[in-house]
């Protein structure tokens, strides 16, 4: 499959492989670099073993990846198999009309494909409540509600199912938007976490993101060059997100100066020791026997206030 142009700009029908000098197809302004098909998946997997070598993981340990079924996931999930993991996939249908009936469809057409294990949950078993039904009963800001509800059960899932890394399909562009939103507004816990391995405690299973050091560009050329099929609508929830702002800024920036996004996150990672395992959550959910740091967990605070505003007040475990 042949990539003549990217939306990083025109490349010259006379450009050059960057690595073997043969005809480049794959233009990349922030490396000053252009790519044959067959050199820039060496340059992507060479990226993701870079960023592995962060993570203090053993060869055999197995990892369990988040899919959603948009390119990112899929994506990590196809790279971390051509390197030789051992890896299962986990899914999450959030209730989302349409656009989750078209994630879990893209899911299962991958692991067929490829002949891959995938594990399929629906927040609406596990919560009791889908991601439609908490949006029509809560002010809260939805995506904030989702990003908590996704982490809280993917490290239960994965818990569950006897693993205890879970990789996320975090890329440069989510990591450097984060992190400019976190440092303008001061959130000083939120940055002490900025970092794309956060090791395991007692009941939660370590977080790695090992497309860390790939910009969301050259993740869909990658997905294009494999084949990869993908849900490519953003979720509908999303409309209005502070982060999409933040991304918006950091891609004015990148036009004007190539490489600003990768010199804002990886400058600030070198400022940065990798977190330890040392803080231990102080106690259990009260109410569902979760690890938390507080006595109610944020998954039972939630449905908590579901379920009073929809006049049940339910009794029980968040399950």
């Amino acid at each position: 499959m042949k990539l003549n142009v990217t939306s990083y700009g025109r490349l010259p029908t006379y450009a050059k492989c960057t690595r073997c000098k043969g005809k480049a197809l794959v233009h990349l302004p922030s490396h000053h670099a252009n790519f044959c098909n067959e050199c820039f998946l060496v340059f992507f997997r060479n990226a993701v073993k870079r960023a592995m070598k962060l993570f203090p993981l053993r060869p055999r340990d197995p990892i369990m990846v988040a899919v959603s079924g948009g390119k990112d996931s899929l994506a990590l999930w196809s790279v971390l198999t051509e390197l030789g993991y051992y890896t299962k996939g986990l899914h999450i249908d959030l209730g989302i009309p349409g656009f989750s009936e078209a994630s879990r469809e893209a899911s299962k057409q991958f692991a067929r494909s490829r002949n891959l294990e995938l594990s399929f949950y629906s927040l609406k078993d596990l919560f009791g409540f889908s991601l439609l039904d908490i949006r029509s009963r809560t002010h809260r800001m939805i995506c904030s509600v989702c990003g908590m509800l996704k982490r809280q059960f993917l490290n239960r899932l994965a818990i569950q199912e006897g693993f205890s890394i879970v990789a996320t399909g975090h890329n440069l562009d989510d990591e450097a938007s984060r992190l400019m939103g976190n440092i303008l507004r001061h959130r000083e816990s939120y940055l002490a976490k900025a970092y794309p391995y956060l090791p395991a405690m007692p009941g939660v299973a370590s977080r790695i993101k090992p497309l860390f050091r790939l910009e969301s560009e050259e993740i869909r050329i990658y997905c294009q060059i494999q084949n990869i099929s993908y849900v490519k609508d953003r979720c509908p929830f999303s409309k209005g997100a502070t982060s999409h702002i933040f991304l918006e800024s950091l891609e004015f920036l990148e036009s004007k100066m190539p490489g600003t996004k990768r010199d804002f996150l990886f400058g600030y990672l070198e400022t940065k020791r990798p977190p330890t395992s040392d803080e231990t959550p102080g106690e259990r959910c009260s109410i569902c026997g979760a690890i938390s740091y507080r006595n109610i967990c944020g998954v039972c605070r939630i449905k908590e206030e579901l379920t009073k505003r929809d006049g049940r007040i339910v009794k029980g475990k968040a399950t």
